[in-house]
Order: structure tokens, then C-alpha cells, then sequence
């Protein structure tokens, strides 16, 4: 849930990094409460995603740690990932059930950039037969 979209960094003298994309906070941000967890998000993070993204990514931050773009690498391509997400499937078929593959994989696709709207379209249209153990 965001608590305040109205905050500024100019009246403090330590830094802060966004909650979602850990890049420092120069300018407005935005604080949101999750549970007992406050986090500080800047503009850009704000502004690109919803509330309800916000709260998700925040949420997988939490539990499996990273941020957002962790592991982008203009080198490393969608199609790259898309092969790993693939091969990891087929390897865990047996040990992991379809609902928690799924929310790795996520996990993954955050870590390297993939915003939950692209992956949502990623999921519909070429992923979701790879569910289906």
C-alpha cells in the first residue's frame, strides 16, 4: 500500500536507493508500507508501475531478495533468459510443482528487468504451454 507520494530527500543527509530498482534517491520519492515493512521508491518506479506491481515486486524482493534489473546485461538477451527459464523447467519438473516454478521464474524475469506487465504478456502468450507438467 503507498503511504505518501510526497517526499523529498533535499531535508536529509543520508541516502536512500529505490526499494524496487536500488538506484539512489536524489529527488521525490514515494514511501509505501507493506505489513511492518516501509520501503522508499523513486518517481521513475512510481510513475512505471502500479500500485499493485509495487506491491508484488516489492513483496518478491523481500522473500527472495534482489532488486529490479539485477542481472540486466545489455549482452544478455530476452531469448537467453526465455532458454534458461526453459531449461530450469524441465529440470524441476518432477521436484517443483507448476505454482511455485512459476513464481521463481518471475523472480528471475524481475532480476533481469522484465516488469510484471511484460511478463504477464510473456506468460499468455509464449510460456504458458511450458506450465503444463
Amino acid at each position: 500500500m503507498v503511504v505518501s507520494s510526497e517526499f523529498k530527500n533535499k531535508d536529509f543527509y543520508d541516502t536512500f536507493n529505490c526499494g524496487i530498482c536500488h538506484r539512489e534517491i536524489t529527488q521525490e520519492a514515494t514511501i509505501f508500507q507493506e505489513g511492518l515493512h516501509f520501503g522508499v521508491i523513486c518517481s521513475e518506479c512510481y510513475v512505471n508501475n502500479s500500485k499493485d506491481d509495487i506491491e508484488l515486486m516489492s513483496n518478491m524482493f523481500l522473500a527472495f531478495g534482489g532488486y529490479f534489473g539485477m542481472l540486466r546485461d545489455p549482452d544478455y538477451s530476452i531469448y537467453e533468459m526465455l532458454k534458461e527459464i526453459v531449461n530450469r523447467i524441465h529440470e524441476n519438473k518432477k521436484t517443483t510443482s507448476s505454482v511455485e516454478m512459476k513464481i521463481r521464474i518471475f523472480h528471475i524475469a524481475l532480476l533481469h528487468g522484465i516488469t510484471p506487465r511484460e511478463f504477464a504478456e510473456l506468460d499468455n502468450s509464449l510460456l504458458k504451454f511450458m506450465y503444463q507438467f
